[in-house]
């Protein structure tokens, strides 16, 4: 009988040899169109929602739905974050990792169950905590797409990694719209984002399947979890951070408040955080296969001023058009929303700046320090928002703005310099052009929403047209390095049209 063959010690495929700017230029192409078509589905499903389900609901489910981000890191970032960090890769790492993801999204899951009442009906409420209960599978069901996820990742398939993403959030969005069109309330909500994640789960292991195999190899669950414990601790802490805010105005204040400032926060903060995701989806991998520092520092630089060159403009045209945007957009229930989105703008735009300081440390191999940071950082936070709460949400806003410009300079001066050279002097030179140019914006946009007074739709479509214009006026003419990168990418990302061999110019020994 032949001996079966033991492949624990063999590599797996090398990652492909493609160049960091092709990878990137393709990366941010293809998860531009997924992001693109899966966020539009989505927000048109958040408006159906916003009509449908009330404030107060949504400040309960806010709480809940914690859980899913929370579970897509820590199986995640702690059982196959390695497997795109190191250089090479076995067998037994593979097999060990799907295990560990597996073994800890099922504990994770028992445990959040269990929990719900006991913990979560006292500091919550009991509606609150069966929604806790409801959404608990979501640990086990992000388990299952945690290596396959990382398999793609490494081997810089975006294209694949997008596809998935588009599907997951249509069925995820088409669940919660059609459980709320039949009555349902914030159940919709959590059903929703069970589906995303189930189906994203699915469609990755169809996409790169596995079998796990038992295995004793201590060396290999060794590596693995010597990096991934400190990457999901630190992620865990991160998740922390962003719904500290949550969970502590859920505890202190009405839910219809709670709620107010969730609808807040998601166009502030939330949204942009869907913008960032396309550079965060190809961060770490592309990081990851730097050379060394100073290679790893320019390719972090360029992204920080090209990201925020995208993004600050939209957060301006919002603190211009919220007044008119919320009411007219989720219903007058959401008017209180309007003061708390302007203001959580500013933290939006700071948030945006710092984007991808995680994927960082994560690609030069020092998730202990990203840890202890993120410790402290979620300290402060919850500290500051927990003192402003009795205050009111613009007390609270003002102060969520404050404690991300803290957090900005303390990521540039403990993490970005120490570990990848990036100075404190890059952060002005290069968000520079965007904050120019959003100033420029600010102006325009406020004397067009001053000068017309007609309908809804004609006077966001005035704001965006004028303010966009001084925008890009600005950055054209006041910024020429920071046009020519935002041109680059919508040239080599965007697909140009083929030309016959007949209008294709000659070579010349002098061309570029």
């Amino acid at each position: 009988m032949e001996t079966p063959i033991d492949r624990s010690d063999i590599e797996l495929p090398a990652r492909p040899t493609t160049t960091l700017k092709d990878a990137a230029f393709a990366g941010v192409r293809w998860v531009l169109v997924a992001r693109a078509a899966g966020e539009v589905l989505a927000f048109a499903a958040a408006v159906s929602l916003a009509h449908l389900v009330s404030p107060a609901e949504f400040g309960r489910a806010a709480v809940a739905l914690a859980l899913v981000p929370l579970a897509v890191i820590l199986t995640f970032e702690g059982c196959a974050s390695a497997l795109v960090q190191r250089p090479t890769i076995t067998y037994a790492q593979r097999d060990v990792a799907i295990l560990m993801s597996l073994g800890v999204g099922a504990l994770l899951s028992l445990l959040s169950f269990a929990l719900a009442y006991p913990v979560g009906g006292l500091v919550f409420g009991q509606r609150t905590a069966g929604l806790i209960e409801l959404v608990s599978p979501v640990f086990l069901l992000a388990s299952v797409g945690a290596v396959p996820r990382a398999m793609l990742w490494r081997q810089l398939d975006f294209k694949r990694v997008g596809l998935v993403e588009v599907a997951s959030l249509t069925a995820g969005a088409g669940v919660s719209v059609s459980l709320a069109f039949s009555g349902v309330n914030a159940e919709a909500i959590i059903a929703g984002a069970l589906a995303t994640t189930a189906v994203s789960s699915a469609l990755l292991f169809a996409a790169s399947p596995f079998r796990p195999r038992l295995l004793r190899r201590r060396d290999a669950a060794g590596d693995i979890a010597g990096f991934g414990i400190p990457a999901a601790l630190a992620g865990l802490v991160h998740v922390g951070f962003a719904n500290a805010d949550y969970v502590i105005l859920a505890a202190r204040l009405s839910p219809t408040s709670a709620g107010l400032y969730w609808r807040a926060f998601q166009l502030g903060v939330s949204y942009q955080e869907k913008i960032s995701g396309i550079m965060l989806r190809i961060a770490f991998p592309l990081y990851a296969r730097t050379t060394d520092r100073d290679e790893l520092r320019r390719l972090h630089e360029r992204a920080t001023r090209l990201h925020a060159t995208t993004v600050l403009p939209l957060l301006a045209i919002l603190i211009v058009a919220a007044p008119v945007l919320i009411p007219w957009l989720f219903g007058p229930a959401w008017r209180g929303a309007v003061v708390p989105s302007q203001i959580l703008a500013v933290a939006g735009m700071v948030a945006a700046i710092m984007t991808g300081y995680p994927q960082v440390m994560l690609a030069v191999g020092r998730p202990k320090p990203l840890l202890r940071f993120n410790v402290g950082m979620l300290i402060v936070y919850a500290g500051v928002v927990l003192l402003a709460a009795p205050h009111g949400l613009t007390v609270v806003c003002i102060t969520v703005v404050g404690a991300h410009l803290l957090i900005l300079v303390a990521v540039y001066r403990l993490l970005l310099w120490p570990y990848a050279g990036v100075p404190m002097s890059r952060l002005l030179t290069d968000t520079l052009p965007a904050l120019a140019g959003c100033l420029a914006l600010l102006g325009a946009g406020y004397a067009t929403r001053e000068a017309i007074h007609g309908p809804a739709v004609v006077d966001l479509a005035a704001i965006g047209i004028v303010g966009g214009l001084a925008y890009l006026a600005c950055i054209r003419f006041l910024f020429p390095a920071a046009w020519d990168d935002v041109s680059l990418v919508v040239r080599r990302v965007v697909p140009a049209r083929r030309r016959s061999p007949a209008t294709v110019p000659a070579f010349s020994p002098g061309a570029p």
